[in-house]
């Protein structure tokens, strides 16, 4: 039988309780290919056969190539359960794991998610004193309704896509002890009448009494230099409330552009202890935000703190060769020294970044263009309500984990939904706007959609329902246009921008994607050679550049990546599963392409 040991450290991500602790040490993990475990009953094990120490995070198909293994994954943590005080309570939190969790503690299912890259928590309402069997079951088997998986793949059924279908516990994985009340949450969310004006600042509290009897909360926040006692509050047993209220701030420091500056807030819910004599217990949670100036003019210009800003980044996914998705703070800490090297000042993605790199963007100055992992759902798919539902719902689960972070600038509810935008689709389209709005309207809200000269839905009435447009555009890698109307240059840039532009004339725009492979040398007019890469980039960079109402441009990608088994990509020569599209190869060697990016983005 294994040593159960304690929960140690502290967490990378620092938003949250002061006393949380990283439920790292050793781990055991076993593969689980024939979908067996349930029936083996693998969350009651107490022997060790069939298992392999690991640590976390932890993908199993870290470094596959081949299969793109959708499977399921057993992770299981003996856990000795801290000392605390009588009536301690204790919650889990995983800041990203799955796809589907289901999650078990003595052998007792406690909790399940859905989703690899938002955050869940789990009352742990069994732990005991001594030895305690946490066990986390993971799912990557998709399915066709999936919002970004939903193609079949050659190993158990669904699971290809845009990026690989890494299986695991992808993101760190934290305990807190909770007396009285629980503080789950605190977003702060400044509002500005002017860019120079006083800060107005709406603060989220989500408080949680576990407890089975009515409470009387004194909420106070700690926030520069000041202290603000808030009116009491009760909470019913067994009760969740979300709490808002709001202080100003008359002559904030500004967060903007490459200045991280940041505001500390600390968070105290205050209730009495039980008994006549019991001391009053406090939890405490710690957060920081910024205050900026966020707003888009009637031609689309958008404004950070009133001044136009030139955006110039990358995209990124969390794949590295040895780690997949599973990423460390050897790997953040590589990706911010490109993000600098480079001079890039927004980044974006397919899905919500790990909030410990989020956290590092906020303290450089970085945008990032946030986006849901909903990706080129196809639209008989949209015509189900349930899927209409789930990618809504996910939304909210981003909007709610992240309005807190002044880096984000957008809040992107999909990624190249299909042509024609059928009734169903603009359905969602016009649901999840208005979900992401109530929640917070302090953002632009967008969609990034494929860019095809001549294509008739550039036009569509619905796309009004967005502030901000992203760009995906490959002219000149990929066809870039539907037939008869012939295939695409880089030279078809410029006039589709201009089009666009006339066609959406409010709406800001912004190139989320371009890029063309290269994993060889050769001559500049062929594909896939750095040659023709390096030019690419500086042929659609300058078409970019000559036109101010492009409000920024985000390179695809800063480093190759996997995609799926049979990946060509448009690339004469292709080198499955990889796309090549990198700014950096797959060692993170940076190809002929990255020097020429950089000296653009550096020399204004």
């Amino acid at each position: 039988m294994p040593e159960a040991a304690p929960p140690r450290g502290r967490p990378a991500v620092q938003e949250g309780s002061p006393t949380r602790r990283l439920l790292g040490g050793t781990w055991y993990f076993r593969l689980d290919d024939a979908n067996a475990g349930l029936a083996g009953r693998y969350m009651a094990q107490t022997s060790l056969a069939g298992w392999r120490p690991i640590t976390l995070p932890f993908d199993w198909n870290a470094r596959e190539r081949t299969s793109n293994r959708s499977s399921v994954g057993w992770f299981r943590r003996e856990l000795d359960a801290p000392r605390a005080p009588k009536g301690t309570r204790w919650v889990v939190r995983f800041e990203g794991a799955g796809h589907f969790s289901t999650v078990y503690l003595n052998g007792r299912r406690i909790a399940t998610h859905a989703g690899n890259y938002l955050p869940f928590e789990a009352e742990l309402p069994e732990l005991r004193r001594g030895r305690n069997r946490l066990v986390v079951r993971i799912s990557s088997l998709r399915s066709s309704n999936d919002l970004s998986h939903w193609r079949k793949a050659s190993f158990n059924g669904f699971g290809n896509g845009g990026w690989w279908n890494f299986g695991g516990i992808h993101r760190e994985v934290s305990i807190r002890p909770v007396r009285g009340v629980d503080i789950e949450r605190v977003q702060a969310v400044p509002r500005l009448a002017c860019p120079a004006c006083a800060a107005r600042v709406q603060v989220h509290l989500g408080l949680h009494n576990p407890t089975p009897r009515k409470v009387r909360s004194q909420i106070t926040l700690r926030v520069a230099g000041r202290r603000i006692r808030l009116a009491p509050r009760y909470l019913a047993a067994g009760q969740r409330r979300e709490l808002v209220t709001r202080f100003t701030i008359r002559k904030p420091k500004r967060w903007d552009i490459r200045r991280g500056n940041l505001y500390g807030l600390l968070a105290e819910a205050r209730v009495p202890g039980e008994g006549k004599r019991a001391r009053p217990l406090t939890a405490r949670y710690r957060t920081s935000f910024g205050v900026r100036d966020l707003r888009k003019r009637a031609d689309g210009t958008v404004l950070i703190n009133g001044a136009a800003r030139r955006l110039r980044g990358v995209s990124v996914h969390e794949d590295d060769p040895l780690v997949g998705s599973a990423w460390r703070a050897p790997q953040r800490a590589s990706f911010l020294r490109r993000v600098d090297d480079l001079g890039a000042n927004v980044v974006r993605a397919h899905y919500p970044l790990d909030p410990a790199l989020l956290e590092a963007l906020d303290r450089r100055g970085v945008a990032v263009w946030d986006a849901a992992p909903v990706y080129q759902v196809q639209n008989d798919r949209w015509a189900l309500p349930a899927v209409r539902r789930n990618a809504v719902a996910v939304n909210r689960e981003m909007v709610r984990r992240d309005r807190g972070h002044p880096s984000v600038i957008a809040w992107s509810i999909a990624n190249e939904l299909p042509d024609p935008v059928t009734p169903q689709q603009a359905s969602f389209m016009r649901g999840a706007a208005a979900a992401v709005r109530r929640l917070d309207s302090t953002r632009l809200v967008a969609i990034d959609r494929v860019a095809r000269v001549g294509a008739a839905e550039d036009s569509n009435p619905v796309l009004r329902t967005f502030d901000a447009l992203g760009v995906n555009e490959y002219f000149g890698w990929y066809r870039g246009a539907f037939p008869p109307i012939p295939e695409t240059t880089s030279a078809d840039l410029g006039p589709y921008l201009d089009t666009l532009h006339r066609q959406q004339p409010r709406a800001a725009l912004f190139v989320t994607e371009f890029g063309a492979e290269a994993n060889r040398d050769g001559p500049v007019e062929e594909k896939g050679t750095f040659a023709f890469q390096e030019r690419f980039m500086r042929e659609h960079l300058q078409a970019i550049d000559t036109r101010p109402f492009v409000n920024g441009a985000m390179v695809w990608n800063v480093r190759d990546f996997r995609v799926i088994p049979n990946w060509a990509g448009g690339n004469p020569i292709p080198d499955p599963p990889y796309n090549h599209k990198g700014l950096l190869d797959l060692a993170g060697k940076p190809k002929p392409a990255y020097d020429e990016v950089k000296r653009i983005f550096t020399s204004r």
